[in-house]
């Protein structure tokens, strides 16, 4: 059971991330000159290239909010996600 005072809930996820339509893919940049994206929570950086440190794919909204797995794992139940597939 997640703690509701864990470090990654600021508190304003729920506003946007609440019952969202998740898709598990390959990190891809939105637009060109894109270099990377943040998980929503821990900041976990993705990167379309494995590099230490770096996601190279995780969970994500139809509008580009990155959702490391180790995150999508602690908060599936609490933010009601769907799966795509």
């Amino acid at each position: 059971m997640i703690d509701k005072h864990d470090w990654r809930l600021t508190g304003h996820q729920a506003n946007y991330l609440h019952g969202e339509l998740l898709r598990y893919a390959p990190y891809r940049p939105p637009r060109p000159g894109w270099t990377h994206d943040r998980c929503e929570f821990c900041w976990t950086r993705f990167a379309p290239q494995k590099r230490e440190g770096c996601a190279s794919e995780g969970f994500h909204t139809e509008d580009h909010r990155w959702i490391c797995e180790c995150c999508y794992e602690d908060f599936k139940v609490i933010f009601d996600w769907r799966l795509e597939g």
